[in-house]
């Protein structure tokens, strides 16, 4: 969903590399790129392709503990979200008065830290007088959590209604066909959002209620993708994908990466298994996750046939309302280029699934890709349109960096869908699911907003069924030190 950022720290290795001409690169839309084979290639190992000398693939060996455990969580959080609906008063109460005594205990343990290690543990007194403070808060105030409640709820509904509604603006104004389910949700959120901000229509216990029907849902989601494991039927079809809370969703991937890293440091493997397949596969989705900021949030694209796929708000001279919406540019590249570069020089980490596709399917793609090129036409970087042979003054700009150093090209949409950019509409993640949806991939959202964190939560959880198409998981990553994890 955003642009890798520019790192100040490669200029060195930039100035090193192989100028080339960008001329040399243009072409007819979506041609492959041959004539990049001179271009300069990362010599790090990285290596995301199939080999068809190489039929063995990773597929995870989850342990007996680790199962376990997983049908902990997915029946404790149905039983959560069942107690949260049939007696709200009660589990309100119970958890305020958990966090009361997790807020003291914390706030204690950190000023004995203090006093043991005088200043050494400096820091430790801040954050162990502001959880006193706020646990004794919270013990004479017990009306304050239901404002907090009220409030951050009201403006998460207000928020994404609103989202929902600049897409329907959007829409109209690129003269798209508007969908009256997205101007149904956006009305109710705001409605909602608004109600909950400026009344007091919607008690707390309906609120808690609400929340336990969420949880409930979210537990019996999780019960069903671990019954479906094993299940040799199971197959990919389009429906409802009940996703995880936004803000766990959007850090997921890292705090997956963090988990991975830290595995490896210590020298142990990531525990995976061999398992066999007969060829390559053609379809490619990526998670791609930056080092810090807005980069976290992540960005999505696919591959297909070897040619990355990645749509943005990458023209900065159509950027409007906070760079948050733009002109709707594509780039399309060679992974092989690709994955060296974003991994190595921008520095992100890529969670790439390989997915297996049926002749159908194909077909299906092929032509999903063809009715995009039909309304696009070729857009250039501003490297293109100079004469520079050197980036120089053009290194913060993404699309010049990219082009130089990969010779991707860039395509502008001329009308239809994804004509223009809006980071909580038509992003990055929807415009991959347009080809991940004609196979039948599941991340429908009743917010209207899917992240690229709800794509990693439905990718993995989908790996680790047995006859899912999703048939191996790659890791690139600078920070885990090791590829194909």
């Amino acid at each position: 969903m955003s642009r890798p950022a520019f790192n100040k720290d490669k200029t060195a290795q930039n100035a090193a590399l192989k100028e080339t001409d960008a001329s040399s690169v243009t072409g007819s839309l979506f041609d492959p790129v041959e004539e990049l084979s001179t271009l300069p290639m990362p010599d790090d190992g990285i290596d995301g392709e199939f080999s068809p000398d190489n039929d063995v693939i990773t597929k995870p060996a989850l342990k007996k503990g680790e199962l376990i455990g997983s049908w902990i969580v997915a029946l404790g959080i149905l039983v959560f979200g069942i107690c949260l609906f049939m007696a709200p008063g009660f589990m309100y109460g119970m958890i305020l008065d958990l966090s009361v005594l997790a807020l003291l205990a914390y706030g204690i343990i950190n000023l004995v830290i203090f006093l043991l290690y005088g200043k050494h543990g400096r820091s430790k007194i801040v954050y162990g007088l502001m959880a006193l403070a706020f646990g004794i808060v919270l013990m004479f105030n017990r009306l304050l959590p239901e404002w907090i409640i009220r409030v951050v709820f009201g403006l998460y509904c207000f928020g994404v209604g609103s989202a929902m509604f600049i897409q329907v603006l959007i829409s109209r104004s690129d003269g798209n066909p508007v969908k009256v389910s997205l101007v149904l949700f956006s009305v109710a959120y705001l409605i909602l959002g608004i109600v909950l901000l400026g009344t007091h229509m919607v008690t707390t216990t309906i609120l808690i209620e609400i929340f336990g029907i969420y949880f409930c849902m979210l537990g019996i989601r999780f019960t069903i993708d671990l019954l479906e494991r094993s299940n040799q039927e199971y197959h990919w079809k389009r429906s409802l994908h009940i996703s995880l809370p936004t803000l766990l969703a959007t850090l997921m991937p890292d705090f997956v990466l963090s988990k991975i890293s830290q595995v490896t440091s210590s020298g142990n493997d990531y525990p995976l298994q061999a398992y066999k397949r007969k060829e390559p596969v053609k379809l490619k989705a990526m998670v791609h996750i930056g080092p810090e900021g807005f980069q976290k949030v992540g960005h999505f694209t696919f591959s297909w046939k070897g040619i990355v796929y990645s749509y943005g708000n990458y023209d900065t001279d159509s950027e409007r309302f906070f760079s948050l919406i733009g002109d709707g540019v594509f780039f399309t590249v060679p992974s092989e280029l690709y994955l060296p570069n974003i991994v190595k020089y921008e520095n992100n980490t890529i969670f790439e699934y390989s997915i297996q596709t049926t002749p159908e399917q194909d077909e299906q793609i092929e032509q999903a890709l063809a009715e995009l090129k039909s309304r696009s036409y070729r857009w250039y970087s501003k490297l293109e349109r100079t004469a520079f042979t050197g980036l120089g003054e053009l290194e913060s700009d993404y699309p010049s960096r990219l082009h130089y150093r990969t010779g991707a090209k860039f395509y502008k949409i001329r009308n239809g869908c994804f004509k223009t950019y809006w980071v909580a509409g038509e992003n990055c993640v929807q415009f991959a699911d347009v080809i991940l949806g004609t196979i039948g991939a599941d991340v429908l959202s009743l917010r209207g907003i899917v992240t690229p964190g709800a794509y990693f939560d439905y990718l993995d959880s989908e790996y680790l069924k047995d006859n899912s198409p999703i048939i191996e998981r790659r890791i690139f990553s600078a920070a885990a030190k090791r590829e194909g994890i």
